[in-house]
């Protein structure tokens, strides 16, 4: 079992614990995040049941704490959910199915289900990509009442049609009844009338816009509804509305705070949402208020979003005023989420101005996203892929601002990719090694000249967990399976068992004249790579030579961070070992990495510098001789090489795990 395998099986457990109503309703990306935060934390080992027990506590933690209410949710899952309704706040994309009535009467209903996602990746698949047959929460389906201030748009000619174009609506503070009829005796739940709903008018110019809703654009209903159609970038005017009634075509400009205001001679809930008519000349402005529970409809909307309002109250619409306007009891509201055109500039790589889209927020994205379907202006994409190549720092200066920039070049079998990490994360990301196996979260897609690339900073959230170092796996015998010497394949991440049987230096390095068997390296501490002296050109080979007092007497640069004449506690010294390890199907010799070679060897390079003589350092390195480890190992190809390199990421003492299976 690997960690891909262990996560799924994990997901499948928790999904038992919580009484989900399908595995897919726990996000694969929130449960890999949490699993790898805590096998991070607990490096000494946890059993599979309290790991368990702590994704059960972070689950319900998270809909205790109404986490849902910070994003559009397509699905009808969470009303299915055992702990019941969802947060009042939560807001929710639905797709209209059919509408029907009920026999014998007037009354109205929506069959509802989860509204597809713009820039949605598609196709269903597991750890192990064999497509899955589950229930997506976002295929199940409920009915609603409708309010009967929507009934004229079910019989007017202008709305002809307007139920049958995969129609889309979002909609917050919903409530379920049990209505009867059923012949099993099952709740008949369905949602009950709401006038606290917009509904999502689409232009064809909308790069984030689903495909399968592209054949369903709305052009000709924006013209007869409002007279406007989107050009350019912006809308513009076009024609006289058809609709003999008040509306209002606007652009979101600011958002703010629910307050209380007299109305009528009473407190009353308010939200004002101040907007801007950009297609008339000149533009104007108008503020919209929504009051008492009305004030749930402006969670609908965001900045830069469109709103469309059908018969609202104008209470001011002097010419040369600010128009003023209510929501008001027959208003039917209409929404057009922020149009998002290709983006090509660098300026536009770290930008967080799309996290209020939820339809472009994969954070709760059901199922795993695959390299090769990521597409421009996806966010919150968590990511589980291979390292191909790390770059050195590429500085980026920009208005006399120098930030860390590193290029690491992943894949994870379905495409290869880019990805820039930024600032503090960047510096983190130059210690990553070929062939290791980490886990991207919150890093963004973007278009660069037609090519697909990915961003992470710790401004937007970007972390990285290294699967192929968490000595917490190692230490759970329920969390990983072993791998025999003689089956490994020539690229993968693998757990294995094996003794020591030799120790070696990997090569001639410049280090500490203390370091009588070629066993150390001199390395910058931010980095962990090899420095060179300052007094040596750049473009030299690596020296390989002792030097006394090293930080005392020299000057370093570090060529792959790009800093020069380094400070004193910036040089230290790191293990550069090779080890020979054998499980009794083969026998292979391997890298170590040099923090892993600390934890094996039980002392910091500092402590086997000062040992005082070559017999104790030799001692020290023969100490691992027979030992058996449990391993997690890294096979890679170099660049431009066909021949297997194998290293080893993390270490664990076989005798520190209390229970074996292989």
């Amino acid at each position: 079992m690997d960690f891909q395998d262990t996560v799924l099986s994990l997901r499948e457990e928790l999904a038992k614990c919580v009484k989900a109503s399908t595995t897919s309703e726990i996000s694969w990306s929130w449960i890999t995040t949490i699993a790898s935060r805590i096998l991070t934390d607990h490096c000494s080992g946890l059993s599979r049941t309290v790991l368990l027990t702590e994704l059960e506590l972070q689950w319900h933690h998270l809909n205790s704490n109404d986490v849902m209410h910070i994003e559009t949710h397509r699905t009808v899952g969470p009303f299915f959910h055992r702990d019941g309704k969802p947060p009042q706040k939560a807001v929710f994309g639905f797709k209209i199915d059919s509408m029907y009535t009920i026999p014998g009467t007037g009354i109205w209903l929506w069959r509802v289900s989860g509204a597809p996602s713009p820039l949605d990746v598609g196709g269903l698949f597991d750890g192990n990509e064999r497509p899955k047959q589950w229930q997506n929460t976002a295929d199940m389906q409920i009915d609603a009442f409708v309010h009967q201030r929507y009934y004229p748009m079910i019989e007017a000619v202008e709305f002809s049609g307007f139920f049958s174009r995969m129609r889309t609506l979002y909609a917050t503070s919903l409530s379920l009844a049990d209505r009867g009829g059923n012949a099993n005796g099952k709740p008949n739940q369905t949602f009950l009338p709401t006038t606290l709903l917009a509904f999502e008018l689409r232009v064809g110019d909308d790069y984030s816009l689903a495909e399968v809703l592209r054949p369903y654009t709305d052009e000709p209903l924006l013209e007869s509804l409002f007279g406007v159609r989107y050009s350019n970038g912006r809308f513009v005017h076009c024609a006289t509305p058809a609709f003999n009634a008040d509306q209002l075509w606007c652009k979101v400009d600011f958002i703010g705070s629910p307050c209380t205001r007299y109305k009528d001679n009473r407190l009353v809930p308010h939200l004002l949402i101040e907007c801007l008519i950009e297609h008339e000349d000149p533009p104007r402005v108008v503020n919209i208020s929504f009051w008492d529970e009305e004030i749930a409809v402006g969670q609908l909307f965001k900045q830069d979003y469109y709103i469309g309002l059908l018969c609202p109250m104008i209470t001011s619409a002097a010419s040369d005023k600010i128009v003023e306007a209510e929501y008001g009891p027959q208003t039917i509201a209409f929404v057009t989420c922020a149009i998002r055109g290709p983006v090509n500039t660098l300026a536009s790589q770290l930008s967080i101005a799309y996290n209020d889209l939820g339809y472009l927020d994969y954070k709760r994205y059901a199922h795993r996203v695959r390299l090769a379907r990521c597409r421009p202006e996806m966010i919150n994409l968590t990511l589980l892929v291979r390292i191909v190549a790390v770059s050195d720092n590429i500085p980026f200066e920009e208005d006399g601002q120098i930030t860390d920039r590193c290029a690491v070049r992943i894949e994870d079998g379905t495409a290869t990719r880019d990805l820039t990490m930024w600032g503090e994360l960047g510096q983190q990301a130059l210690r990553l090694l070929p062939g290791q196996l980490v886990l991207l979260t919150g890093v963004e897609a973007h278009d660069e000249n037609g090519d697909v690339v990915l961003n992470g900073s710790s401004e937007i959230g970007a972390l990285f967990y290294n699967i192929s170092t968490m000595s917490g796996i190692l230490a759970s015998s329920m969390m990983r399976t072993y791998t025999f010497l003689s089956q490994l394949p020539k690229t993968a991440n693998r757990y294995c068992k094996a003794c020591v049987v030799a120790v070696s230096s990997a090569g001639k390095h410049m280090r500490d004249a203390r370091d009588r068997l070629l066993a150390t390296s001199l390395v910058h501490a931010i980095c962990g790579r090899q420095v060179i002296r300052s007094d040596v050109p750049s473009n030299s080979p690596l020296q390989s030579e002792q030097l006394e007092n090293p930080t005392d007497f020299y000057s370093f640069d570090c060529l792959s961070c790009g800093a020069s004449s380094l400070k004193k506690e910036e040089v230290e010294s790191g293990f550069v070992l090779l080890l020979g390890i054998d499980d009794g199907t083969d026998s292979i010799t391997t890298h170590v990495t040099a923090s892993t070679a600390c934890d094996m060897l039980g002392v910091s390079p500092a402590q086997f510098l000062n040992l005082p003589s070559q017999c104790e350092q030799q001692s020290v390195l023969a100490k691992l001789l027979g030992q058996e480890f449990v391993l997690s190992i890294t096979l890679y190809c170099e660049p431009l090489s066909i021949e297997t390199v194998a290293r080893i990421d993390a270490a664990c003492l076989a005798s520190d795990i209390g229970y074996m299976s292989i």
